[in-house]
């Protein structure tokens, strides 16, 4: 039994490994950056009809060093997530991972005895380490030979490529030379860019698994499926509500839920061009919905009792947002779903007439009534979660209209006068996109994004088509 624990243990390392070695040294073929992969496994024989039965998704930053992997099963909820760790020059000093059933993450250091040898050490609660692993690194600084190492040695790796750089075989030995988990790959498609796409795993002679794979380039980092940084912002473990950007685009504030009126609210921070891990904000507790101001030192939120949207605003001092003040006693005035047009101006959800959306100025911690833009609103229907350009040449919002389908989603209103004398057009439908709310433009306006309540979702603006000229 002892044996067999051990076989099962060792089985799981070198798969663990195998993961970690393809995603810690992109194919040095690559003439684009790689930043975003998504490997999708399939059963074989596949037909028509099969759906993967599970993925494995990839972030790297800008400058090509890994970010974040993560193993989800076939309902995307995470089975394995990686996230590796650096000191100021970029090499590699460690990572943290968390598998399926555990909310805390556990710890790895990694250090090099010399540029052709990695050490990994893994570290139990009180840093102890209680396994060791020794990567043999090829001249690509890809592993070739990972020997395990608990109270003695169990055995090693092997790992060998392609001419392309790609995994052909591996394998595990142990200590009595038997060999355990003996797989290898056959590549049928690669790309324009030299990474494989389609790839067939196969074990004792058959066939196992199809594995296809999404590849992004550049600054996309957003899946086939329109998910926004998928596995760790979109997930299906939380519903991704509404969500903002500070001007400079270096911070994504949103929130998440499994109840609706009791929603959290995270940030996370833009480093070298990716999104990483998000950050519960404590100090504002549930709130139903809010957004950043542009210049990252304000949140306006509001919290829902008894259907009435009660207004607040929280102040960042000393790297915390413990200055908050309730704007609905100071204003008089209730709503939700904000959008900053700069530091003094929003456009939000009042409620009058179910849901109006207004323009107000904020000044001395109190909000002024400046615009009910009535060309927008309906009288029986919610208008609500606006998004005005930053020229003012359009707003998009969300309309829901009981058991009328013609005013249930996003609308665009177009300005036909200028900057300073606003003048909207009456709404039409944007008929392309399905219900959702939460719009926004990102990527100097080269990006679309909302949510369905659900996840948070991109595509390219020049589908909306849009009438900016």
């Amino acid at each position: 039994m002892k044996h067999q624990l051990l076989k099962f243990s060792l089985i799981f390392l070198a798969i663990f490994v195998s993961c970690k070695s393809e995603m810690t040294n992109p194919d040095s073929l690559s003439k684009k950056n790689l930043v975003f992969d998504k490997i999708n496994y399939y059963k074989y024989p596949v037909s028509q009809n099969d759906k993967p039965f599970k993925f494995k998704i990839s972030y790297n930053y800008e400058n090509q060093k890994p970010y974040r992997w993560l193993e989800l099963d076939s309902a995307g909820k995470v089975m394995t997530d990686y996230i590796y760790e650096y000191d100021e020059n970029w090499v590699q000093t460690g990572a943290k991972y968390r598998e399926d059933g555990t909310t805390d993450f556990s710890v790895e250091k990694v250090s090099f005895r010399n540029d052709s040898t990695m050490i990994t050490k893994w570290l139990d609660s009180i840093g102890n380490v209680y396994y060791t692993m020794v990567d043999n690194l090829n001249k690509f600084n890809k592993t070739y030979r990972a020997e395990f190492i608990g109270d003695k040695s169990h055995g090693f790796d092997s790992t060998f490529y392609t001419r392309e750089g790609f995994q052909k075989r591996i394998f595990f030995t142990s200590v009595s030379g038997k060999v355990y988990n003996d797989r290898s790959f056959e590549y049928d498609s690669t790309n324009s860019n030299n990474d494989w796409v389609i790839r067939r795993k196969i074990m004792d002679d058959t066939i196992r698994e199809i594995q296809k794979r999404e590849i992004h380039y550049e600054n996309d980092y957003i899946a086939d499926n329109g998910r926004f940084y998928e596995g760790f912002i979109s997930t299906r473990e939380w519903s991704e509500n509404v969500f903002s950007f500070t001007r400079d685009e270096s911070l994504l504030f949103f929130t998440r839920t499994s109840d609706w009126v009791n929603q959290t609210p995270y940030i996370s921070k833009l480093k070298n061009g990716i999104y990483t891990e998000p950050e519960q904000i404590t100090e504002l507790g549930t709130i139903y919905n809010g957004a950043i101001s542009p210049s990252r030192d304000k949140i306006i939120f509001c919290t829902r009792s008894d259907n009435e949207l009660t207004i607040f605003l929280a102040n960042k001092k000393n790297n915390h947002w413990t200055d908050v003040i309730d704007l609905t006693a100071t204003s008089g005035l209730h709503g939700g779903y904000f959008h900053w047009l700069n530091d003094l101006e929003l456009c939000f959800q009042s409620e009058e007439n179910n849901g109006d959306l207004v323009i107000v100025e904020l000044k001395e911690n109190k909000l002024k009534l400046t615009d009910k833009l009535d060309v927008l609103n309906t009288e029986t229907g919610t208008e609500f979660s606006p998004y005005i350009s930053s020229d003012k040449k359009y707003i998009i919002f969300t309309r829901y209209l009981e058991g009328d389908k013609n005013n249930q989603g996003f609308f665009v209103s177009y300005n036909q006068g200028n900057s300073n004398s606003v003048e909207w057009s009456k709404p039409t439908r944007l008929e392309m996109l399905p219900y959702g709310w939460s719009a926004r433009m990102i990527n100097n306006n080269a990006k679309f994004m909302y949510t369905d309540g659900d996840n948070i979702y991109t595509l390219k603006s020049e589908k909306l088509n849009l009438k900016t000229k």
